[in-house]
């Protein structure tokens, strides 16, 4: 399969890696603006993006993730099929009420072992190949 390309958005004035990732809860498919982070373990979407899919917060299992100040925040996580382009997937995304950073993130847990990531920042441009297993 060819890898999944996807241009760079525009992040308060900056090109940055935030691409449209396809969520499926209880309310169907929403399409949802995740910022890939290579350097963070899970992907955790903000509290309101729970609702949005119809998903009860506090279904979810709650752990405590590590942020950049050091401090931990709540996180409910569940499991759930996403899209990256035309490949899906059954990952475990977290939501928290206290994501402070001001996007989504997408980390490498379930993603990165599906894909060979390549952020290329000199052509703004982030892309995903599948990897086949």
């Amino acid at each position: 399969m060819r890898a999944i390309v996807f241009p760079y958005s525009l992040y308060r004035g900056i090109p940055s890696p935030i691409i449209p990732l396809q969520v499926e809860g209880p309310q169907g498919w929403k399409e949802i603006w995740v910022y890939v982070d290579s350097g963070a373990f899970v992907s955790i979407l903000a509290e309101g993006e729970a609702r949005l899919l119809g998903l009860k917060l506090e279904d979810g299992h709650l752990t405590y993730s590590m942020v950049g100040d050091g401090s931990l925040i709540p996180v409910y996580v569940h499991r759930l099929p996403v899209r990256i382009g035309p490949v899906e997937l059954m990952v475990q995304v977290g939501f928290s009420p206290r994501l402070g950073v001001g996007f989504n993130l997408l980390g490498r847990q379930d993603f990165f072992s599906h894909f060979d990531v390549t952020f290329s920042d000199s052509r703004q441009l982030l892309s995903f190949k599948p990897l086949h297993r």
